[in-house]
């Protein structure tokens, strides 16, 4: 269902869901909410997203990434040219004669990539505390303070894995049967 008013307005709200699916994940810390349910709100966005416009343009549109690179010139050192090509990324600009089409990469974010990076996340977060010789997922508190987050330990690394994982799954299950 392709319709103007449901493309304009899930343009709109994606950005709404995004916010709104952070603020769940970091409230979840302290109080209902957390990992699980800000990644079904997340993936909402994408899943609209998909429905009002396709998965192809959802993929291009905020899974793809635009890399490009100059051949490293001779005489200047390794930063110098990451520098440039830093700078070159950041401005996207295309100057006359610089970039070729074999210049250009595209990095594609799949849904399977964020189901990994989670599930490691969440690991992680659960090692720490055998690496401090403690049980494993023993919640482990830093001594700073954040002014939004309060103190950041583990139980939130645990729930930004989870927000990932949740995230990549619904969309793999999405991107799947949208392809169909």
């Amino acid at each position: 269902m392709k319709t103007i008013i449901l493309s304009t307005a899930i343009r709109l709200l994606t950005p709404l869901f995004q916010v709104f699916s952070i603020y769940i994940l970091l409230r979840g810390h302290n109080h209902p909410g957390g990992g699980f349910i800000g990644g079904l709100i997340g993936a909402i966005a994408f899943v609209f997203d998909t429905l009002a416009n396709g998965h192809e343009s959802t993929e291009k549109t905020f899974f793809t990434l635009k890399v490009y690179q100059q051949p490293r010139k001779s005489g200047i050192s390794y930063l110098q040219h990451y520098l440039q090509f830093i700078r070159m990324n950041i401005q996207r600009k295309k100057e006359a004669g610089q970039l070729d089409v074999q210049q250009q990469y595209c990095i594609q974010l799949r849904p399977v990539y964020l189901m990994a990076l989670g599930l490691f996340i969440a690991t992680i977060s659960g090692t720490i505390s055998l690496l401090l010789q403690q049980p494993f997922m023993t919640s482990q508190w830093p001594e700073f303070h954040i002014p939004v987050l309060g103190s950041p330990g583990t139980p939130l690394l645990f729930d930004l894995g989870v927000y990932l994982l949740v995230m990549g799954i619904i969309l793999k299950i999405v991107f799947t049967l949208a392809k169909e």
